[in-house]
């Protein structure tokens, strides 16, 4: 029986040897990695002109920033430089919310606000409100949503800051 194995084994080597088949080892083909970025959302359709708020915030906050801008009294100076610095600061944040929103920020916009003949206190007061109702609309960029926080908190500022003008002026 081991004789028999023997022999058997000897004419497979010799018929492997002899035969052209071979044994041979099979690579995979590479495969090359392509890069492919993920796919990205469609932005939301976005048509600055049907969104006029900065513009006209912008607008009442120059002229209520003119109004606010000559100290006159002792007692109202800071209080008018504190609304200055604040309106200031808004129209900056504004400035790069507009430019975001591809809208050009210093194109002239009318004044949208209707201003009774009172003192200039009460003049700016009313602008700083209207500048806020139009800030305050809603914001579709999701990346502006920040600034218009900080541009709100700038107007609040402004609005105390000639609240507490117009109370330092009455004492």
């Amino acid at each position: 029986m081991k004789n028999r194995i023997h022999r058997l084994a000897g004419w497979l080597l010799l018929a492997a040897a002899t035969s052209s088949l071979t044994a041979c080892v099979v690579t995979p083909t590479r495969t090359q990695v392509v890069y492919k970025p993920a796919p990205v959302a469609a932005a939301p359709h976005w048509n600055p002109a049907e969104h006029p708020y900065y513009g006209h915030a912008m607008s009442d906050l120059r002229q209520a920033r003119a109004l606010l801008a000559r100290p006159d009294a002792q007692p109202v100076q800071d209080d008018e430089r504190w609304a200055v610095g604040a309106i200031d600061a808004a129209l900056k944040e504004m400035t790069q919310a507009s430019i975001q929103d591809g809208k050009n920020p210093w194109q002239p916009q009318p004044v949208d606000a209707r201003l009774s003949p009172t003192d200039r206190f009460h003049q700016a007061l009313q602008l700083l409100d209207q500048a806020k109702r139009d800030a305050s609309h809603r914001e579709d960029d999701p990346w502006v949503r920040d600034l218009q926080g900080r541009i709100l908190h700038h107007i609040d500022d402004a609005h105390r800051a000639t609240q507490q003008a117009i109370a330092d002026a009455l004492r």
